[in-house]
């Protein structure tokens, strides 16, 4: 009987009238508030149930035809109507002054006046404060104050209980229903519509414990709206590519959410989005694929550039939410156009945090500070005094072997020239990072690995090999404005765990170039 299909009101009363229009025999089976309908073909055929849920106003209509031909018959249950088993009935036929008799009674069981104690009317209120005056009812948030389609004033909403107020009521209990008759508490404002779904089409669905967890959910929920609001505005950028193992559907509302936990809020309009380069597959090994994308990023530069403009006046001096995720080269050569002279707060998306959690998959854990030590950079091959070129390795989501890299870096796993490596003392993973300030204590990690390649070894050239996740490559992106006087190139490595790093682009103070092709894109 708990698979029945739940029925409004109208649903109900239109299935009564089709059955009753075919001279069935129709069966309720009720206790004080709710119903199961069932029908029959005639007297000597066994009963078989519809559906479960609201008999109301319009079934009281729809029974009146029914009653008045001998065809309404009815079964007083306690407990669920719906655990009832209709084909061991004994029932009694109805009339229609006993139907509305029934009516009368249901209606008193599930509304907030007349039955015991209420709150004051201050308490009421206080509730409507709480909830923001939108309906409580998981997912739905309808407006109470004012209708939707005309703007008007809305006098629509019900403070429904959570215990009722009468043992014989929607989640009654003898001892319970009395003492928290007028307990605010015991209340949720909600709409007609929900008022009604849980306490007369599918009550037995709609617990005390659901309840209550729906309450506190949406006052939850409106605190932090409203606490939004003092949030410092930001633009969301979207950094976004069409890269396998990875999905590329962006979900603005789970960003926005992601934002709030930084404490931002998201500027009114859509996020601006860059590098998707016509959602071409991203094949970095393609010269065609990259001068695809110096046309695509050629053409998104002016406004690119009107974002990232450090003064206040209309138009830039923005702060900006960045949300990243594409490859590596990519990343990189992002990072390097965004800078460090921008306000730029960075997002890690992470792919099996659960969305449901707060912000989404794109929000850390409530997890504690990391040490200071968690990030590390380590020389791997000491430099050369005059060599022109030397290799950064980042290992965070995996280690890179040297024999995955090209000879004129490392043979026989033995590198060719000065090597550093930023990694980790935690175990290598895609969700290295578990809060906010790991970004920052990678970011001083990076930074000290570029000073030392072009301050202390004064190369020429970076050969530059990334296993982190999207966040951490645009960090090392942005650490290149400043100071990049050497030619950073970048390697992504072919498909498979121990595919060989191939050259990609090669990044300088002025432009970006095709490995492959040689074809560039002015920087600067």
């Amino acid at each position: 009987m708990s698979k029945l299909d739940i029925f409004s009101d109208v649903d109900m009363a239109d299935a009564m009238k089709a059955a009753s229009a075919k001279g069935h025999e129709l069966l309720i089976v009720a206790n004080g508030f709710t119903a199961v309908l069932a029908t029959r073909n005639g007297p000597i055929t066994p009963w078989t149930a519809l559906g479960r849920g609201d008999f109301g106003l319009e079934c009281g209509a729809a029974s009146e035809a029914p009653a008045g031909a001998g065809r309404l018959w009815w079964q007083d249950v306690t407990g669920s109507p719906a655990a009832f088993d209709v084909t061991t009935v004994n029932p009694v036929q109805r009339t229609k002054s006993e139907v509305k008799a029934w009516l009368k009674v249901a209606n008193a069981l599930t509304t907030a006046t007349g039955r015991g104690d209420s709150p004051s009317n201050t308490e009421y209120e206080h509730l409507g404060y709480l909830a923001a005056w939108r309906c409580q009812f998981s997912g739905c948030g309808k407006d109470l104050k004012t209708q939707t389609a005309t703007g008007a004033p809305n006098k629509s909403s019900y403070f429904a209980h959570i215990i009722a107020s009468s043992p014989n009521g929607p989640r009654g209990d003898s001892l319970l229903s009395d003492q928290r008759s007028a307990d605010i508490e015991n209340f949720l404002l909600l709409c007609d519509e929900c008022h009604r779904r849980i306490d007369r089409e599918d009550p037995d669905r709609f617990t005390i414990s659901l309840l209550q967890k729906m309450r506190e959910q949406s006052i939850a929920e409106v605190r932090r709206l409203l606490g939004s609001l003092q949030y410092k505005e930001a633009i969301p950028v979207v950094v976004m590519g069409n890269i396998s193992t990875q999905s590329p559907h962006f979900v603005v509302r789970e960003a926005e959410e992601a934002m709030w936990t930084r404490k931002l809020r998201m500027k009114p309009g859509h996020p601006y989005a860059f590098f998707e380069n016509g959602w071409n597959q991203h094949d970095p090994h393609s010269g065609s694929y990259w001068s695809s994308l110096f046309n695509s990023v050629e053409a998104e530069l002016p406004q690119l550039r009107k974002l990232l403009r450090t003064d206040p006046g209309p138009g830039g001096g923005s702060h900006l939410a960045v949300f990243p995720l594409h490859g590596t080269s990519v990343l990189m050569l992002a990072g390097r156009l965004f800078g460090e002279a921008s306000a730029v707060s960075l997002f890690q998306f992470r792919r099996e945090r659960p969305v449901t959690e707060p912000g989404g998959r794109w929000a850390f854990d409530d997890a504690p500070a990391s040490s200071s030590g968690k990030f590390f950079v380590r020389t791997l091959e000491d430099h050369t005094e005059g060599a022109e070129d030397a290799c950064l390795i980042v290992s965070l989501t995996f280690s890179i072997s040297p024999n995955r890299l090209p000879t004129e870096v490392a043979a026989n796993s033995v590198f060719k020239m000065g090597a550093l490596e930023v990694s980790s003392n935690e175990t290598l993973h895609h969700d290295i990072l578990s809060n906010e300030g790991d970004l920052d204590l990678i970011s001083q990690r990076l930074g000290e690995a570029v000073r030392v390649l072009q301050d202390d070894w004064r190369v020429k050239r970076v050969h530059v090999f990334i296993g982190a996740p999207a966040s951490v490559c645009f960090k090392l992106g942005q650490k290149l404005q400043a100071r990049n006087q050497a030619i950073y190139r970048c390697y992504e490595s072919e498909h498979g765990a121990s595919g060989a790093f191939l050259p990609t682009i090669e990044i300088d103070s002025k432009e970006v170039r095709s490995v492959k092709t040689m074809e560039s894109l002015r920087l600067t």
